[in-house]
């Protein structure tokens, strides 16, 4: 059995590293989708949507890995992560939030869940890269478009952001965003590009402080920073249901890796 993991964006790749790694230990992992016999669908990046539907009108048999979480009303990716679970013949969730919320999607459109609690693959790759920490004080910075907002949002935060800057008087690292719309207004400011994880999680390791809008101050954050160092700014993930959810459950991959197996019988 091969499966294809559908995942086009670093930090969702990032996150996965090990999942891909265990896959490949027991080779369960291809690069080319048309040889597998399951594409792993991960999280909700427009990107991974528009490459699922296609494989969805081929009667490819799809996973969602991340099913069911709710992030924020700021952009559209409720509306694909939902309409990936959709499509997905199995649902992999990461809290009984997450399932809850997928069993009640599949209820109300009639269609059977089969569904698991898996944990968070993210807490399985915390490998941590302090190389390119500064041995100054810091304040680190991710700042990501809301992007149903508009530009005129995205420009009263980035205001925001900056005046938080101002009022610490210390260094910055401003890291740069993702490749969402309006992403190149944020691109002038940004002093480090295309970090890798171990060493985006170094540098929030060992930050002043943390300004961002961006999930991972609900994920890594929680774990290497303490509540009053996380400035959070603006609309994006406002809403995000894992600032309040359980991430206790260990070895998601390994959990994943076992459900997998089990489509072999």
């Amino acid at each position: 059995m091969k499966i294809f993991i559908a995942s086009f964006n670093r930090a969702s790749d990032g996150c996965i590293s090990k999942l891909v790694k265990k896959l490949k230990d027991k080779n369960m992992w291809t690069d080319d989708y048309k040889k597998a016999d399951y594409i792993l669908a991960v999280g909700d990046r427009t990107e991974t949507f528009m490459f699922v539907l296609d494989r969805f009108k081929e009667n490819r048999k799809i996973i969602h890995l991340f099913a069911g979480e709710r992030s924020c009303f700021a952009t559209h990716d409720d509306v694909w992560r939902h309409s990936l679970t959709v499509m997905s013949m199995m649902q992999l969730c990461i809290n009984t939030e997450a399932y809850n919320r997928v069993k009640k999607l599949c209820d109300t459109i009639g269609k059977e869940p089969n569904t698991y609690v898996v944990g968070n693959v993210y807490f399985d790759n915390m490998e941590i890269d302090e190389s390119k920490v500064p041995k100054h004080p810091y304040t680190l910075v991710l700042y990501n478009p809301p992007t149903r907002y508009g530009i005129e949002i995205v420009e009263q935060e980035l205001q925001i952001v900056k005046a938080q800057l101002d009022k610490f008087k210390i260094d910055y690292i401003w890291v740069s965003p993702n490749e969402d719309m309006y992403s190149e207004s944020i691109m002038p400011y940004v002093t480090h590009f295309t970090l890798p994880r171990p060493e985006f999680l170094g540098l929030m390791k060992n930050c002043e402080h943390f300004i961002t809008n961006s999930s991972c101050q609900y994920f890594e954050g929680k774990h290497l920073l303490k509540p009053k160092q996380i400035i959070s700014i603006g609309r994006r993930n406002i809403e995000r249901e894992s600032k309040y959810s359980d991430m206790s459950i260990p070895n998601a991959s390994d959990n994943i890796i076992k459900i997998l197996e089990g489509l072999n019988g």
